[in-house]
């Protein structure tokens, strides 16, 4: 039979058992956090960008986001811009507004420092839709400005008789008439011709086309924009475990063999098998 240690063998016995069996337990508790701390970046990254496309999908319309739209060129002349786009000359056209808080709040993400390469982009891109809405204010505030001028110029580009109104169906098509066919007075005229060349400053200027030299017009920037995306979610990958890890998991791996080992030496467990 075997003879008892004495208690002080046994209790430093047991605490290098408890220790090495803590140790490597701490190890790989410790790996497993990191593993699901980076996936979760993963998927929070993931989901972030899933928000961006949706929003550059919202703002292409405005942008001209086909590939074959060159958007508003430069090269057309004033001439040529009054004949496809009449509307721009009636002062209740309207360019409505939209909204993007992934893509505005970008820099204050907590994912933001894994989303380097495409910050600059869109940093940008926001920029260009803020510099838009800040001329629509504008455009907007020069509109309605003089009520009375508005007012006096807005049935003028109705093509509804007043007298049939209340008759009438809400239409399908909307009929432009050219300015110099509706009866506009002297002022009125310079009133339209300058609702006309606002907007033509914003849609040449601001929104921008294939030939625009601006490179932060909105035309440019979300290309710019969703061309980054679309390389950086390409490359994107769950971030890999330290080079040094495995070491670290062969050292743990030993630490509860060792434990291991020892405690079967401990109870000559051994002995009982090979005497089998």
């Amino acid at each position: 039979m075997k003879q008892l240690p004495d208690i002080l063998t046994s209790a430093t016995f047991w605490a290098a058992i408890s220790t090495m069996w803590a140790a490597s337990g701490a190890w790989f508790a410790y790996v497993a956090a990191v593993m699901s701390s980076r996936q979760q970046t993963y998927e929070g990254v993931l989901n972030l960008i899933e928000g961006l496309e949706a929003e550059l999908e919202l703002v292409s319309q405005w942008a001209g986001g086909d590939e074959t739209n060159k958007g508003y060129l430069l090269s057309k002349t004033y001439a040529e811009l009054a004949s496809e786009h009449l509307d721009w000359f009636n002062p209740t056209r309207t360019v409505f507004r939209f909204s993007t808080p992934t893509l505005s709040n970008l820099t204050n993400s907590p994912y933001a420092r894994y989303l380097t390469p495409i910050v600059h982009p869109f940093v940008m891109l926001n920029h260009s839709i803020r510099r838009l809405f800040d001329n629509i204010e504008r455009y907007q505030a020069f509109v309605f400005g003089d009520v009375a001028l508005y007012q006096s110029v807005l049935p003028k580009f109705a093509a509804t008789n007043p007298a049939t109104l209340g008759s009438s169906t809400r239409p399908t098509r909307i009929v432009l008439r050219p300015p110099s066919q509706i009866g506009l007075t002297t002022e009125e005229s310079v009133y339209v011709n300058h609702v006309f060349m606002m907007n033509a400053a914003i849609h040449q200027d601001i929104i921008g086309g294939a030939d625009s030299a601006d490179e932060v017009c909105l035309y440019k920037a979300f290309r710019t924009a969703r061309k980054a995306l679309q390389e950086f979610k390409k490359g994107l990958k769950r971030e890999p475990l330290p080079a040094w890890f495995p070491y670290m998991h062969v050292v743990a791996g030993g630490l509860a063999w060792v434990g291991f080992w020892e405690l079967m030496r401990w109870f000559e467990i051994w002995r009982y098998l090979y005497a089998r």
